[in-house]
């Protein structure tokens, strides 16, 4: 077998590895190692690396952030970048979208910009660079480098390169579509501005909830939480301080309270917290404690401090529990903590 038919065997292996279960969510010089790796080993070079475009109001930067150099763990604190007016010719060829096939890397116009910047300092003569891209426009490139002696790049070679780059298209827009994903499911379930379970998903669960401490025979408590003057810290010092208050207020929740104790914005300043495996009087002492732990905390406008406290009502479920109800009667306790002086937990 000659290196011809390797490169297009190796291909199938690389079309293999694009469409292999990846995590996304790890840095690219993780999720792309074992293709640039095994790309490496097929064109014999000294050196792979990955450069993306980055463009912001003064200059084009493309970014290194993949090297067969780093290993596969090795992603340096600041990465390598370039810029189009150090490298305008290089950027260019990037822009028009070919394969930059440098056999003599010093003197091809395309790649002519690094010969004393780089290229001399780390002898290499000879790269292959091919364009990555994303909805038909140029994003980045996968860079192919020879040291030492000068390479004649083959058709077959330009094509495996050509590939890789394709691969590093797919994994991108992938990366792109996890994380899009995962951002429309913090939307469905997540408050967007505390970071805690939001109403729809409180109610998509709280049913299974509930059978299961049913059949576990486990006691399970809701607490309904209501602030105190809301309205009057949104008219006297703006929404931006009563979300700030909202946060602080969720922060402390979740410090203050077990694990297993979940926590739901229902809406504007309500808040649900679902006791599991408690009942309502230890529910009730929980939510005591937090207002203790709200008390304590000041929120700073301007340089007048700013505390906060809040009101609720406490409910524990039974077998025959309808949410519907469980949440009118914990409303209803809620309103008496508020007539009765408010700061206040009513069960």
């Amino acid at each position: 077998m000659d290196n011809n038919d390797e490169i297009l065997l190796n291909s199938n292996l690389i079309r293999r590895h694009s469409s292999m279960k990846v995590d996304f969510s790890a840095p690219v010089q993780v999720f792309m190692w074992q293709v640039l790796q095994d790309s490496l080993e097929t064109l014999d070079v000294s050196r792979i690396s990955v450069w993306l475009l980055n463009t912001d109001p003064i200059n084009n930067i493309l970014e290194c952030v993949a090297n067969t150099d780093w290993g596969v763990n090795g992603t340096p604190d600041e990465l390598p970048y370039l810029t189009k007016g150090d490298y305008p010719r290089y950027f260019e060829a990037i822009e028009f979208g070919a394969p930059i096939v440098a056999n003599n890397a010093l003197t091809d116009h395309r790649t002519i910009d690094f010969t004393d910047t780089y290229l001399k300092t780390e002898n290499i003569k000879s790269m292959l660079d091919t364009i990555i891209f994303s909805e038909g426009k140029p994003i980045g490139v996968v860079c192919f480098e020879q040291k030492v002696t000068f390479r004649e790049w083959n058709s077959y070679e330009v094509f495996f390169a050509e590939l890789i780059a394709d691969c590093c298209t797919y994994r991108f827009m992938a990366q792109k579509q996890s994380k899009l994903e995962e951002k429309l499911l913090n939307l469905v379930f997540y408050d967007e501005l505390t970071g805690v379970y939001n109403r729809r998903y409180f109610f998509d669960t709280i049913d299974k909830t509930i059978s299961l401490h049913v059949r576990k025979s486990l006691p399970l408590s809701i607490g309904f939480i209501d602030f105190d003057n809301f309205k009057s810290i949104n008219d006297t010092y703006g929404h931006q301080t009563g979300d700030k208050v909202l946060k602080e207020f969720t922060k402390i929740a979740q410090t203050s309270l077990r694990r297993e104790d979940l926590i739901f914005r229902f809406g504007g300043e309500e808040f649900i917290v679902v006791f599991q495996g408690v009942g309502v009087i230890d529910a009730k002492n929980a939510l005591i404690r937090l207002q203790s732990s709200v008390k304590t905390i000041l929120i700073n406008h301007d340089i007048e401090a700013l505390n906060f406290t809040f009101s609720a009502g406490v409910v524990e479920l039974t077998e025959r529990s309808s949410i519907k109800n469980v949440i009118k009667q914990a409303d209803k306790l809620l309103y008496k903590a508020k007539k009765e002086g408010k700061n206040r937990v009513e069960c």
